[in-house]
């Protein structure tokens, strides 16, 4: 039987027309955890960033943020599992961005900071609730504790960058698409599927006891090592090709259809 669940949440288990969980698989996600599967979420967002939908969902325990980096307990609203970008790789991040004109920014705790007055910027710490500030020094200062670094561009250019940024960085740094025009960079060891491998063993399951769901290449080593690896329809093809079970889209609350025609089915 399996007896824990692990979404991300943009386009799979929210739609893009709407960052709010549909009720239906809110509704099929409570007969679930009714059912004693335990949920919880896998994001590349922070804990601040993603606490609309882990307090919607109820979930008491462990949660996955910045792509694997973090994990934060709900009960104690404390970290119980770090990793952080090296201060050198994130200044090279910086940097790169800088030639290429782009934005970037990095976290401290719930804080995103990037070096000067940006329209990305402001939308993403906007649309997710978060403080920001601006520091023109950024490139000059040794960052630690960071979780994450983040360039936002167009999703085209986005999509282009990715395959030449993962050869760049191989072995120093994971790079990884998740919504449209992100191109996220953590540290080799911080990813969904070392995270997702720490929360079950933090509750007491096993690897044949987890089910994991995702539709980008953040999700890809946490559908992997689940006993369960499952991909919405609209995945990408690398997903998909990972994937032990490929779900109806997103939109066709792909969710919903994992829990009752699979998880609840035995």
């Amino acid at each position: 039987m399996y007896k824990l669940l692990v979404l991300d949440i943009d386009d799979t288990l929210t739609t893009a027309a709407s960052r709010e969980i549909p009720a239906r698989n809110l509704a099929a996600i409570r007969r679930a955890q009714q059912a004693g599967i335990h949920t919880t979420v896998a994001t590349g967002r922070g804990y601040l960033g993603a606490s609309y939908i882990w307090r919607k969902l109820g979930i008491q325990g462990p949660v996955i943020n910045y792509g694997g980096a973090l994990v934060m307990d709900t009960r104690t609203d404390k970290a119980i599992h770090t990793t952080e970008v090296p201060p050198d790789l994130v200044a090279e991040v910086f940097e790169l961005a800088a030639e290429a004109n782009l934005h970037v920014h990095l976290y401290q705790g719930d804080t995103v900071v990037y070096e000067k007055e940006s329209v990305q910027g402001e939308a993403y710490a906007n649309k997710l609730g978060l403080p920001h500030l601006v520091d023109p020094e950024i490139r000059h200062k040794s960052w630690h504790n960071v979780p994450k670094v983040l360039i936002v561009t167009d999703d085209d250019r986005a999509k282009s960058m990715i395959p030449d940024l993962q050869k760049q960085y191989a072995g120093r740094l994971k790079v990884s698409g998740s919504s449209p025009g992100f191109i996220e960079f953590n540290n080799p060891a911080a990813h969904k599927g070392s995270a997702t491998a720490f929360v079950a063993e933090y509750l007491g399951f096993t690897q044949a006891e987890t089910v994991a769901v995702g539709d980008n290449s953040l999700d890809l080593e946490m559908i992997r090592w689940a006993g369960l690896g499952c991909a919405v329809g609209n995945a990408e093809p690398e997903i998909r090709a990972a994937a032990d079970l490929i779900l109806p889209p997103c939109e066709d609350m792909a969710v919903e259809y994992l829990i009752d025609n699979v998880l609840l089915k035995g």
